[in-house]
């Protein structure tokens, strides 16, 4: 009798260490709400500590998910991100503040997915069955900012990021630093972005605001956005690998002197809010960092229905766009405004060496500017010109076998 009651203390003495042990552990990670029904952990509110995100969970994004404080987020390869849907103050959205990094480093096999709750992508999986391209909005999207050089107007050389409201003190980006270290995304799909904060204040599928030429950003898939599918605010990142795929307003935005190159891409435009296009690339804004010039360079983009034009170049857009096809548009290439004009005109914004799927030899590039600008660019661009031809079929472009086995735009056979 004595030795049985010995016995039963022991075990009631387990059970309480037991409980204080999980009471402790729960206490530690208060800022994650982990519900064993699916096997998904809450991710919410202001990270200031780093934070590793595994692949045999599936996590679920709420409101404002913020690292700042240079706090770093770490994602294995074949995590799954899943986003809570809202609009407004309910959005969900993912930001890297300035001086804190993101490492989401996945491969082929295992891509890292951002999506939404509404998607029934499952643990291991790659793909979802339910969701497809008409389904946008749904979250906000991936915002990286950094210390690099920017040129806007409010503030000339740090701004705060759009899509965010005006008040956060996590949405400043720009500096002097071209060289600032973001941390790395590669083999990245981002899915069924674009909600609104406000109107006309969307969220894009991928933003970055001031990002440094340290930052790697391979391997990228924007899939099913509201607004733009990638959108560059100055900064010098490189971008590599990149498919942007129905957009619902322009594929790729770049803006306030961007300085980076965009290599090997591929895009899907399906057309969408009016005056969208393929491409919008705007220059610098304000009066400082106004040497900025992108390269875009090895890319294919596709129209596949609906309005919009191939390419939107304006507001002192300056760069370079070469080797690229442009396949399926009836309006092209449109330079807009003074500035843009004066840049084509004078050689700081170029189209080289790009292949139209057209028959015409004239009105590929068109000048909204004043009459003589006008008539001038036209009759620079009469191809060929520049290396820049009219075909049937495409022999420059993108290397479309770089996006084959974990793009959702390659699995649904777009990518051709």
């Amino acid at each position: 009798m004595f030795k049985n009651l010995s016995l039963f203390r022991m075990l009631l003495m387990l059970l309480a260490t037991s409980v204080i042990v999980s009471s402790c552990d729960k206490e530690d990670d208060d800022d994650d709400d982990e519900n064993p029904q699916t096997s998904t952990v809450v991710l919410q509110g202001e990270y200031t500590t780093d934070r590793q995100l595994s692949s045999d969970t599936i996590y679920e994004m709420r409101g404002y998910v913020v690292f700042t404080g240079g706090a770093t987020l770490s994602i294995e390869p074949g995590t799954i991100i899943k986003a809570a849907t809202g609009t407004g103050t309910d959005a969900t959205v993912l930001v890297i503040a300035r001086g804190s990094k993101i490492e989401a480093v996945g491969n082929a096999n295992n891509p890292i997915i951002f999506t939404s709750v509404e998607d029934n992508i499952a643990l291991g999986q790659k793909f979802g069955t339910n969701l497809g391209k008409d389904d946008i909005s749904l979250w906000g999207g991936v915002i990286i900012l950094g210390s690099a050089k920017i040129s806007a107007q409010d503030g000339d050389t740090e701004t705060q990021i759009e899509g965010l409201p005006a008040n956060s003190t996590f949405g400043l980006y720009g500096g002097n630093n071209d060289a600032d270290d973001s941390g790395e995304l590669r083999y990245v799909s981002i899915r069924h972005t674009g909600t609104s904060i406000a109107p006309d204040n969307e969220l894009q599928g991928l933003t970055m605001g001031g990002v440094g030429n340290t930052t790697q950003i391979n391997y990228i898939e924007s899939y099913a956005s509201f607004d733009d599918g990638i959108e560059i605010f100055g900064g010098s990142v490189n971008v590599n690998h990149l498919v942007v795929a129905y957009a619902n307003d322009d594929a790729v935005d770049l803006d306030m002197s961007y300085s980076g190159t965009i290599d090997n891409f591929y895009v899907i435009h399906e057309g969408g809010s009016a005056g969208n296009s393929g491409f919008e690339f705007d220059g610098p804004e304000g009066t400082s960092n106004r040497g900025g010039k992108y390269t875009v360079t090895n890319g294919t983009v596709k129209k596949v229905g609906g309005n919009g034009r191939a390419a939107t170049l304006k507001s002192a857009s300056q760069g370079t766009i070469n080797n690229c096809a442009f396949i399926g548009f009836s309006e092209w290439v449109t330079v807009e405004g003074g500035d843009a004009n004066s840049n084509y005109l004078a050689g700081d914004l170029e189209i080289t060496n790009c292949q139209f799927v057209t028959s015409a030899l004239t009105g590929v590039v068109v000048s909204n500017g004043s009459t003589a600008d006008s008539l001038a660019i036209e009759a620079l661009f009469v191809l060929p010109a520049a290396g820049n031809t009219a075909v049937t079929t495409p022999t420059v472009g993108a290397t479309i076998n770089a996006f084959s086995g974990w793009t959702l735009a390659g699995e649904q056979g777009l990518i051709d």
